[in-house]
């Protein structure tokens, strides 16, 4: 798993010649078509292996879980997801799209028409994609089941 982008795997290591130097690097082959190289040393700060059956029992309560909504200003929260969002680990992916999906049910309840603004769709839906790849890995299930799952669990705290 790579932060933001998701899901992918490594291709090749080999050594390249970079800032002058000969380094380690790994090719990283993303779910989208990217290819990233990374050097061996930052590959090992920021890639982390997929989503365990015990991270998807975590993301399962977090998206079941009914958290007070934060008041803070939308810039506040919108710099606190999306450093979730870099880091990509899945129970705080979970934590994003369980607050999207409260934000838009509490605007229902209120009897509001108006969505959620377009920043917070934005960060909501791509961390909703991000979780949603990371279990169908996990579990071996198509990205649709796995946002199939994804929702059910979500409507369990309807």
């Amino acid at each position: 798993m790579y932060g933001t982008h998701g899901i992918g795997r490594v291709t090749a290591r080999k050594k390249m010649v970079v800032s002058g130097g000969r380094q380690d690097v790994v090719v990283l082959e993303l779910e989208d078509g990217l290819t990233v190289t990374l050097p061996l040393e930052r590959a090992r700060e920021q890639l982390r292996a997929p989503a365990s059956e015990a991270d998807i029992r975590d993301v399962q309560a977090t998206l079941r879980a009914e958290r007070v909504l934060s008041e803070q200003p939308w810039l506040a929260r919108r710099r606190e997801m999306q450093a979730k969002l870099t880091g990509g680990h899945p129970v705080e992916l979970a934590e994003i799209v369980e607050e999207g999906a409260q934000r838009q049910r509490t605007l229902n309840v209120k009897g509001k028409t108006s969505q959620l603004s377009p920043g917070e769709k934005e960060l909501f839906v791509r961390a909703r994609q991000l979780l949603s790849g990371e279990i169908a890995q996990a579990r071996g299930l198509q990205r649709e089941e796995a946002d199939e799952w994804i929702e059910k669990q979500l409507s369990l705290t309807a």
